[in-house]
């Protein structure tokens, strides 16, 4: 009986433990920052986009960031910034000259790549789309986002069906070796 609880509070702790272990990779203090990329992902043509990131880059560096699209006619474009002292970049991009079509934003320094596109409309169209993405009955949705992807339930669910089978692969083990 004392191994069998001995078992489970192996489990137990390996289940708590090693999730805490594998985050401490994602805090701050252990690796780079974040892009928040573009916002917004599309806008009507002569409206700015705005690309960030925050505590991504080595501070006081130079990003060479390269804009470029598949759409007839667009050539790519670069322009360069300077990390601050944090490692933060925010760079403004005009799209007054750029026919509508997708495009994609590549921010390199050395051999830190961070990559986003974004989309721009014809003004027309850009109204369109807005009038629809706040009108229910146009298909749009009218709930906020609450940025839960639920990608992490799965792997909780998995986590717990394997610590439930090694339990119980260590109760019908101790029981054999018993009879």
């Amino acid at each position: 009986m004392k191994r069998t609880l001995s078992a489970a509070a192996l489990v137990l702790l390996a289940v708590v433990a090693l999730p805490t272990a594998a985050n401490a990779l994602e805090g701050d203090s252990y690796g780079p920052g974040s892009c928040n990329s573009i916002t917004p992902a599309s806008v009507a043509r002569g409206a700015a986009v705005s690309y960030s990131c925050s505590d991504f880059w080595v501070a006081n560096q130079t990003v060479s960031i390269t804009i470029d699209s598949s759409a007839a006619g667009v050539s790519a474009r670069t322009l360069s910034t300077v990390a601050d002292a944090a490692g933060d970049i925010q760079v403004s991009i005009d799209t007054a000259a750029d026919p509508a079509g997708t495009y994609t934003l590549t921010a390199t320094q050395g051999t830190v790549t961070d990559s986003s596109d974004f989309t721009v409309l014809d003004p027309a169209d850009a109204a369109a789309a807005a009038a629809s993405a706040s009108d229910p009955s146009a298909g749009g949705n009218a709930l906020a986002d609450t940025g839960f992807a639920g990608t992490a339930l799965p792997w909780v669910a998995g986590g717990l069906l394997a610590v439930g089978a090694a339990a119980l692969g260590t109760v019908v083990v101790r029981r054999r070796q018993q009879a």
